[in-house]
Protein backbone atom coordinates (compact mmCIF):
# COMPACT_ATOMS: atom_id res chain seq x y z
CA UNK A 1 0.00 0.00 0.00
CA UNK A 2 1.51 3.10 -0.95
CA UNK A 3 0.49 4.96 1.59
CA UNK A 4 1.51 3.10 4.55
CA UNK A 5 4.96 3.43 6.48
CA UNK A 6 7.38 0.73 4.60
CA UNK A 7 10.19 2.39 2.86
CA UNK A 8 8.90 3.16 -0.08
CA UNK A 9 5.59 4.65 1.20
CA UNK A 10 4.66 8.17 2.14
CA UNK A 11 4.51 7.36 6.15
CA UNK A 12 3.59 10.31 7.90
CA UNK A 13 3.77 12.26 5.18
CA UNK A 14 0.81 11.64 3.58
CA UNK A 15 -1.43 14.13 4.87
CA UNK A 16 0.84 16.86 3.06
CA UNK A 17 1.12 15.09 0.07
CA UNK A 18 -2.44 14.90 -0.20
CA UNK A 19 -2.77 17.99 0.84
CA UNK A 20 -0.49 19.21 -2.28
CA UNK A 21 -2.65 17.23 -4.26
CA UNK A 22 -6.00 18.57 -3.25
CA UNK A 23 -4.29 22.29 -3.71
CA UNK A 24 -2.76 21.46 -7.19
CA UNK A 25 -6.47 19.91 -8.12
CA UNK A 26 -8.18 22.43 -7.20
CA UNK A 27 -6.28 25.04 -9.05
CA UNK A 28 -5.59 23.75 -11.88
CA UNK A 29 -10.17 23.31 -12.09
CA UNK A 30 -9.99 26.80 -12.70
CA UNK A 31 -8.77 28.78 -15.82
CA UNK A 32 -5.19 28.49 -16.57
CA UNK A 33 -3.84 31.41 -16.00
CA UNK A 34 -5.71 32.40 -13.25
CA UNK A 35 -4.98 29.01 -11.46
CA UNK A 36 -1.33 29.58 -11.95
CA UNK A 37 -1.93 33.36 -10.73
CA UNK A 38 -3.44 32.18 -7.34
CA UNK A 39 -0.57 29.23 -6.87
CA UNK A 40 2.16 31.67 -7.22
CA UNK A 41 0.81 34.39 -4.68
CA UNK A 42 0.20 31.57 -2.59
CA UNK A 43 3.49 30.35 -2.37
CA UNK A 44 5.09 33.82 -2.46
CA UNK A 45 2.97 34.50 0.90
CA UNK A 46 4.63 31.13 2.51
CA UNK A 47 8.12 31.92 1.03
CA UNK A 48 7.78 35.12 2.43
CA UNK A 49 6.04 34.98 5.70
CA UNK A 50 8.75 34.01 7.58
CA UNK A 51 11.12 36.98 9.90
CA UNK A 52 12.37 39.76 7.92
CA UNK A 53 16.28 39.53 7.39
CA UNK A 54 17.21 41.65 10.73
CA UNK A 55 20.47 43.80 10.77
CA UNK A 56 23.85 42.98 11.75
CA UNK A 57 23.66 44.75 15.12
CA UNK A 58 20.11 43.18 15.50
CA UNK A 59 21.28 39.81 15.01
CA UNK A 60 24.67 40.74 17.40
CA UNK A 61 21.77 41.71 20.67
CA UNK A 62 19.47 38.63 20.05
CA UNK A 63 23.31 36.28 19.81
CA UNK A 64 23.99 38.59 22.89
CA UNK A 65 20.89 37.79 24.70
CA UNK A 66 20.66 33.88 23.81
CA UNK A 67 24.19 33.32 24.95
CA UNK A 68 24.08 35.18 28.11
CA UNK A 69 20.91 33.37 29.02
CA UNK A 70 22.21 29.97 27.95
CA UNK A 71 25.60 30.63 30.23
CA UNK A 72 23.25 31.87 33.45
CA UNK A 73 22.05 28.45 33.35
CA UNK A 74 24.69 25.72 31.40
CA UNK A 75 28.25 25.82 31.54
CA UNK A 76 29.66 26.56 28.43
CA UNK A 77 30.61 23.13 26.67
CA UNK A 78 26.54 22.37 27.51
CA UNK A 79 25.73 26.18 26.01
CA UNK A 80 27.63 25.63 23.23
CA UNK A 81 26.29 22.59 21.89
CA UNK A 82 22.52 23.81 22.71
CA UNK A 83 23.05 26.69 20.77
CA UNK A 84 25.85 26.38 18.30
CA UNK A 85 24.30 24.42 15.40
CA UNK A 86 27.24 24.68 13.11
CA UNK A 87 30.15 26.01 11.71
CA UNK A 88 31.06 26.63 7.94
CA UNK A 89 33.68 29.25 8.37
CA UNK A 90 32.83 30.92 5.53
CA UNK A 91 32.41 34.84 5.12
CA UNK A 92 28.83 34.26 3.80
CA UNK A 93 27.94 31.72 6.85
CA UNK A 94 30.53 31.67 9.91
CA UNK A 95 28.34 29.89 12.04
CA UNK A 96 24.86 29.51 12.75
CA UNK A 97 22.99 30.07 16.46
CA UNK A 98 19.69 28.42 17.25
CA UNK A 99 17.34 31.03 17.90
CA UNK A 100 15.78 29.91 21.20
CA UNK A 101 11.92 30.88 20.22
CA UNK A 102 11.69 28.64 16.84
CA UNK A 103 14.68 26.88 17.19
CA UNK A 104 15.72 27.86 13.62
CA UNK A 105 19.35 27.93 12.85
CA UNK A 106 20.38 31.67 12.16
CA UNK A 107 23.61 32.04 9.53
CA UNK A 108 25.96 34.39 11.19
CA UNK A 109 28.12 35.79 8.38
CA UNK A 110 31.28 37.97 9.07
CA UNK A 111 30.02 41.00 9.93
CA UNK A 112 27.44 39.42 12.07
CA UNK A 113 29.96 37.46 13.76
CA UNK A 114 32.51 39.96 14.41
CA UNK A 115 29.78 42.67 16.34
CA UNK A 116 28.59 39.39 18.21
CA UNK A 117 31.88 38.87 19.76
CA UNK A 118 32.58 42.07 20.77
CA UNK A 119 29.23 42.49 22.12
CA UNK A 120 30.36 39.27 24.32
CA UNK A 121 33.17 40.78 25.10
CA UNK A 122 31.76 44.08 26.46
CA UNK A 123 28.89 41.42 28.42
CA UNK A 124 32.15 39.07 30.08
CA UNK A 125 33.60 42.93 31.04
CA UNK A 126 30.15 44.37 32.73
CA UNK A 127 29.05 44.59 36.18
CA UNK A 128 26.50 42.30 38.15
CA UNK A 129 27.18 38.77 36.54
CA UNK A 130 28.51 35.68 38.21
CA UNK A 131 31.90 34.76 37.73
CA UNK A 132 30.99 31.92 35.89
CA UNK A 133 28.21 33.21 33.51
CA UNK A 134 30.96 35.62 32.78
CA UNK A 135 33.60 33.26 32.19
CA UNK A 136 31.08 31.19 30.01
CA UNK A 137 30.23 34.45 27.54
CA UNK A 138 34.28 35.20 27.16
CA UNK A 139 34.63 31.63 26.78
CA UNK A 140 31.57 31.78 23.78
CA UNK A 141 33.65 34.99 22.46
CA UNK A 142 37.10 33.23 22.22
CA UNK A 143 35.03 30.47 20.64
CA UNK A 144 33.87 32.86 17.85
CA UNK A 145 37.87 34.52 17.46
CA UNK A 146 38.75 31.09 16.75
CA UNK A 147 36.58 30.93 14.01
CA UNK A 148 36.84 35.03 12.18
CA UNK A 149 40.35 34.72 12.90
CA UNK A 150 41.77 32.52 10.33
CA UNK A 151 39.03 34.29 7.81
CA UNK A 152 40.36 37.57 8.63
CA UNK A 153 44.14 36.81 8.14
CA UNK A 154 42.96 35.09 4.87
CA UNK A 155 41.55 38.50 3.86
CA UNK A 156 44.87 40.17 4.90
CA UNK A 157 46.69 37.83 2.43
CA UNK A 158 44.01 38.12 -0.25
CA UNK A 159 44.50 41.46 0.42
CA UNK A 160 48.79 41.86 0.18
CA UNK A 161 48.50 39.62 -2.70
CA UNK A 162 46.05 41.95 -4.46
CA UNK A 163 48.19 44.92 -4.03
CA UNK A 164 51.37 43.14 -5.03
CA UNK A 165 49.56 42.39 -8.41
CA UNK A 166 48.46 45.78 -8.77
CA UNK A 167 52.12 47.46 -8.24
CA UNK A 168 53.41 44.69 -10.60
CA UNK A 169 50.86 45.34 -13.34
CA UNK A 170 51.46 48.90 -12.74
CA UNK A 171 55.48 49.00 -12.93
CA UNK A 172 54.57 46.78 -16.24
CA UNK A 173 52.63 49.36 -17.80
CA UNK A 174 55.06 51.67 -16.87
CA UNK A 175 58.06 50.28 -18.62
CA UNK A 176 56.03 49.60 -21.55
CA UNK A 177 55.48 53.27 -21.77
CA UNK A 178 58.86 54.03 -21.35
CA UNK A 179 59.50 52.03 -24.09
CA UNK A 180 57.34 53.14 -26.33
CA UNK A 181 58.19 56.60 -25.58
CA UNK A 182 62.17 55.60 -25.95
CA UNK A 183 60.94 54.13 -29.31
CA UNK A 184 59.18 57.41 -30.37
CA UNK A 185 61.74 59.13 -29.86
CA UNK A 186 64.57 57.26 -31.61
CA UNK A 187 62.27 57.21 -34.43
CA UNK A 188 62.12 60.71 -35.68
CA UNK A 189 66.00 61.17 -35.50
CA UNK A 190 66.28 58.30 -37.85
CA UNK A 191 63.96 60.13 -40.50
CA UNK A 192 65.59 63.13 -40.51
CA UNK A 193 69.42 61.57 -40.91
Amino acid sequence: MWLGSGRSGLGRRWPLAAGAMVLLLATGCRDGSAGRRQMHDMLARVRHSGKARRTPDEMAAAGTAAIVNECGKESFANARTGLIVGETRLHEDVFELRDPDSFAAIAYGMDETLRLEGSLRAEARAPGSSAASAGCVESFAAHLQTLTDPLLEGDSIQKDLDVSAFNDSNRQAEEQLEKKSTAIDETPAKVSQ
